[in-house]
């Protein structure tokens, strides 16, 4: 009797610890959608467009970064890809050709980039608005190429307060009346 108590004990330990374990920081990659056939539960409309709201990969599809200063004082980020992942970055470009990438680091839009052809290199790019808070929770689960110039760049609370949600804009609905979601600016 006193080992099951020992072994459920140890077990409600275990369930425990992995609740507690770092959760990634919250980046994603959506692609533009061709509009808003889809519905509102489907898409995600940011600055005049529309974007799936499936993204095509997120930090767990990484392996390291490298950050660069703007001259606005933001940083930009390079993301390199998994290995393994490569394929479905240049499929999925590929596929897209004509239409927007969208970065969203914790809920906040970026700059989005054009894809003109199949990114064959597995690189993600996002060109601005990063702030020394954002590095770090990079760093925390991806592998800086450069540690040495990043963690100079580190802060360690994000100095950048999220905005309140956007209101609806006319367009803004799909044909059922059902509105989309927004996304907010980081820049």
């Amino acid at each position: 009797m006193m080992k099951k108590v020992f072994f459920s004990l140890l077990l409600a330990a275990g369930a425990l610890v992995s609740c507690q374990q770092h959760k990634d920081y919250p980046v994603f990659f959506l692609t533009e959608s061709g509009g808003n056939e889809a519905g509102a539960g489907f898409n995600l409309y940011y600055n005049g467009k529309y974007y799936h709201r499936m993204p095509i990969l997120s930090l767990k599809h990484c392996a390291k970064f490298r950050s660069f200063i703007n001259p606005d004082g933001s940083y930009g980020v390079v993301i390199y890809l998994k290995e393994e992942y490569r394929n479905r970055l240049y499929t999925t470009t590929l596929e897209n050709q004509g239409r927007n990438l969208l970065p969203i680091v914790n809920g906040l839009a970026f700059e989005p980039t054009y894809i003109d052809r199949g990114i064959t290199d597995g690189k993600l790019v996002i060109w601005n608005g990063l702030n020394g808070y954002d590095l770090k929770m990079l760093g925390e689960t991806l592998e800086p190429i450069e540690p040495e110039i990043e963690t100079k760049r580190y802060l360690k609370e994000n100095p950048r307060p999220l905005p309140p949600r956007p209101k609806s804009k006319k367009g803004g609905k799909d044909r059922h009346g059902r509105e989309f979601s927004e996304l907010s600016s980081g820049i």
